[in-house]
């Protein structure tokens, strides 16, 4: 049985440059006194992803105080301008009631009592930055990810129609108990962090992954690879601003303050001929949630793929035409739409290539030819449709 033998923070510090890997096979790597030379990298996220999970949750939130069909009609003010032939076609000449619409405000000038106030340069902020609380950690390769939060304010007006005032009271007393109007309250949420593109690219191409055209190939082998070296869920699914498949971390237990302390605001109607109608109940919420900053990416090589603040290419912009008919949502079998893809035809022209959906080396050949060699036939989940 061997003596222990104490050892200062100087000797440790000493060994440490004599002898750096001896001293990582005795010590934990996450030692505060570990400090390799990476290299380091900034990304700033999209603010409008942590924007459009805010107003998503809020309307999720207030609605199922009332249920899934109470509402005849949801108008969300900045939605885009096209987004009602979603649900509506030339023959709705008047909507019916009860309506509601959502008004929400970002505070640009919240900053949590300047704690989430940067006065700092892009290099400042780094060498801030400790790779240590990264929550992806891969000391084979020396790659590390680190996110930091910030907190988003939004106010949100809630205004709902109702036909008689005999509905606009009942309403009053069920929306005063069911939001808690006068308090406050919170709410421990998980929401899906979207990651920048070309961060998830350096990270496949430094250990070992095929990358071609900025595509990853063997996706599932590199999303194994990314959630064994994460705290947090990895995911790959679509993104539904720009209707492309990228990479999102999952938070958890994310703190949510809901403030009602504003009183509800009722009106007199409005007169339609000798009638009165169109009763109104406003509600006035304060809604704060985390959202992320910005990324802090280390390595030990240089950058291949240039990580940009902005998404889009320079460059002009095509104009589309948008027919108005509804794409149904579900086929004769109940299944579920999953993803649309837009062609454009010549005028005269019968044919359209699929192939470049089904034979591009990507995830839907990939699993068509796995279910080909299982005795599977593709048609059991499998179902595609043209409209023209």
């Amino acid at each position: 049985m061997s003596d222990r033998v104490s050892v200062s923070p100087m000797q440790m510090m000493s060994e440490l440059s004599d002898n750096p890997r001896r001293f990582m096979a005795e010590v934990p790597r996450d030692f505060f006194g570990y400090k390799p030379k990476l290299y380091e990298a900034l990304a700033v996220p999209s603010y409008v992803h942590g924007y459009s999970l805010a107003i998503e949750y809020m309307k999720k939130w207030f609605i199922n105080k009332f249920g899934s069909t109470y509402f005849k009609y949801i108008y969300v003010n900045g939605s885009h301008v096209l987004d009602e032939w979603k649900h509506f076609n030339n023959y709705v000449i008047k909507r019916e009631k009860p309506m509601l619409a959502i008004v929400p405000t970002v505070d640009y000038d919240y900053d949590r009592e300047t704690i989430d106030s940067y006065l700092m340069d892009q290099k400042m902020m780094l060498k801030r930055s400790n790779y240590q609380q990264s929550f992806f950690k891969d000391y084979e390769n020396m790659n590390f990810l680190y996110v930091h939060l910030r907190e988003l304010k939004m106010d949100f007006n809630f205004k709902v129609r109702v036909n008689t005032r005999a509905q606009q009271q009942d309403l009053y007393q069920k929306m005063m108990l069911w939001f808690r109007v006068g308090a406050t309250q919170k709410e421990f949420i998980t929401a899906d962090f979207h990651i920048p593109y070309n961060i998830m690219l350096n990270i496949a191409r430094s250990v070992g992954f095929t990358v071609k055209n900025n595509m990853i190939y063997n996706l599932c082998g590199f999303l194994n690879y990314m959630n064994s070296h994460s705290d947090n869920v990895i995911m790959f699914k679509m993104r539904a601003i720009n209707q492309k498949p990228e990479f999102f971390v999952r938070a958890q237990n994310l703190r949510a303050h809901i403030t009602v302390t504003d009183k509800l605001q009722l009106d007199d109607g409005e007169r339609e001929g000798k009638l009165e109608s169109n009763y109104h109940v406003e509600m006035h919420t304060e809604f704060r949630f985390p959202i992320p900053f910005f990324y802090a990416f280390f390595c030990q090589e240089p950058l291949q793929y240039a990580i940009e603040v902005n998404e889009h290419q320079k460059g002009l912009k095509p104009v589309y035409t948008i027919e108005p008919y509804e794409i149904l949502p579900e086929n004769e079998q109940g299944w579920g739409q999953i993803a649309i893809t837009c062609y454009m035809t010549d005028a005269g022209e019968k044919e359209i290539d699929m192939s470049p959906i089904l034979r591009n080396g990507g995830n839907v050949q990939k699993v068509i030819e796995h279910s080909l060699e299982s005795g599977i036939s593709p048609a059991r989940f499998l179902d595609l449709r043209m409209d023209r």
